[in-house]
């Protein structure tokens, strides 16, 4: 007998911090969750650590602002009233014996974000946004279990997508793509190997072409693009083999082993009615204000698929070019900046920013990481490329004019003055092609053979007599007129 075909069904819960100074319901600070090496438990108080008799200080509007701008963003329909729920469960980082969350009436429902993956867009359907706080954190570590509270209580927002993803690709990209949402909005920083941004899956298989969804299991925290994609992968082909062999899918969640590539059982899938959710009867409700509202609205930016796509359009830059300089907004922002104080092309600008700005950004070994305090900022780089642009300066020295200024702080236009970079007038370099000509005459002669090698090698020896001051391309033709060589 045959085996059918299987389709993946897969939705994603996503949970990201965000970025507010303190805590949920208390005014602890929530650096620990975004820092690196901050003690344990040294970020805590009472309330987060759920000690007995405390009750929860005021919700923090913050966070209320920052999940509306989210969801509204994702075209979620935001409810003018939510309430918190008790989420009951039992672990050793969660002190409360519960968390407080949003289940009956959630902050937001209905929305979509739209991905892209090889080329082709999807609609991914959201069922829900909402506020929670969140747990603690526990490792093990020589042989027994530590536990560190300075999360307990970090404001999250929890994206649940509908079961749209159809491949562990769509689904890194759904996770991408909402990250890049969250950043462009300074909703949440989005750091995944920080806990700032984790993901469960939630995965299952059907015969190819049903209606029909088959048992699910739940991966848990997955904290990179990468292990979120080979986890699914692996859980795919795990459930094929379950019910080629004719066993039945078992509804568990897993814990991705990211060493070993497996994963491990964490426990017994729990349902709804596990959790025991009821209203948080310590809070009131979560009202969303027009104020609130203006507040999440307030200075909203262009989303980062749209300007990617506009690049494309409007500046005819490729896929993978507008991609890489809409992928973060600070950085967007100065390609565009430079764009509009150039009086050349957009190309040539996002040549420089990929091949430039952002080699500086990147280099671990520099003291830039931040384009904002970049000392080459969008109108230095204008005025560098203009420079180019109006043949003041050659293309060949541009980018020892562009150290210069990193080292300096001087502005191009001083550091050519400073360094005497200006480009040769025409009379100087004509005078440099006839030094070249007289020095190498077998070259000469085979120019005026058709030999592109011999024009190429004075093009080379003129470049250096001018130390790369000279225009390469009047070079060029300077030499061609010499040596009789038709152009």
């Amino acid at each position: 007998m045959t085996t059918p075909p299987y389709e993946p069904v897969i939705g994603l819960e996503i949970h990201a911090q965000l970025r507010t100074k303190s805590k949920l319901f208390c005014a602890c600070s929530t650096e620990a969750a975004s820092v690196r090496d901050v003690p344990p438990n040294t970020h805590i108080c009472p309330i987060c650590t759920g000690h007995p008799g405390v009750l929860p200080r005021p919700l923090n509007r913050r966070a209320v602002v920052l999940a509306v701008r989210l969801a509204n963003a994702c075209h979620c329909t935001v409810h003018p009233v939510s309430d918190f729920d008790r989420k009951n469960y039992f672990y050793a980082d969660l002190p409360k014996g519960y968390q407080i969350t949003q289940n009956h009436r959630p902050l937001a429902t209905d929305g979509w974000v739209e991905i892209e993956v090889n080329g082709t867009s999807k609609r991914v359907r959201l069922h829900r946004v909402h506020l929670e706080e969140d747990p603690g954190k526990s490792k093990r570590e020589g042989g027994v279990w530590l536990v560190d509270m300075n999360r307990c209580g970090v404001p999250l927002v929890e994206v649940v997508t509908a079961p749209d993803l159809s491949s562990a690709a769509e689904a890194a990209a759904f996770t991408r793509e909402l990250r890049r949402i969250g950043r462009y909005l300074d909703v949440c920083d989005g750091n995944m190997e920080m806990g700032n941004l984790r993901c469960d899956a939630n995965v299952s298989i059907r015969p190819a072409g049903t209606d029909q969804f088959g048992t699910k299991t739940e991966i848990k925290n997955l904290n990179s693009f990468r292990f979120l994609e080979e986890a699914i992968a692996w859980e795919i082909e795990r459930q094929q083999d379950e019910l080629r062999a004719g066993r039945a899918v078992e509804q568990i969640t897993i814990l991705w082993d990211e060493h070993a590539g497996v994963g491990r059982l964490m426990r017994e899938k729990e349902s709804a009615a596990d959790y025991r959710y009821f209203r948080e009867p310590n809070l009131i409700n979560v009202h969303v204000d027009a104020q609130v509202e203006a507040d999440a609205l307030a200075h909203l930016p262009e989303l980062p698929l749209a300007r990617q796509r506009r690049y494309v359009e409007e500046y005819d830059l490729s896929q993978s070019d507008a991609a890489q300089l809409a992928e973060e907004r600070p950085l967007a922002d100065y390609f565009e900046t430079t764009v509009a104080a150039f009086r050349g092309s957009p190309k040539r600008v996002a040549h420089w920013v990929r091949n430039q700005v952002m080699n500086i950004l990147n280099d671990e070994d520099n003291e830039f990481n931040d384009v904002n305090t970049l000392p080459m900022t969008p109108a230095y780089l204008a005025e560098l490329l203009n420079l180019v642009e109006s043949k003041t300066l050659s293309e060949t020295l541009a980018p020892q004019v562009f150290q210069k200024v990193l080292e300096t702080g001087l502005s191009p236009q001083a550091a050519v003055q400073r360094e005497g970079l200006a480009l040769t007038g025409e009379d100087e370099t004509l005078q440099i092609v006839e030094r070249v000509l007289r020095s190498d005459p077998d070259s000469v002669q085979q120019c005026r053979s058709g030999n592109e090698k011999a024009l190429n090698r004075l093009i080379g020896q003129a470049m250096r007599l001018s130390k790369g001051r000279a225009d390469a391309k009047r070079v060029r033709q300077l030499l061609q007129e010499q040596v009789n060589v038709q152009p």
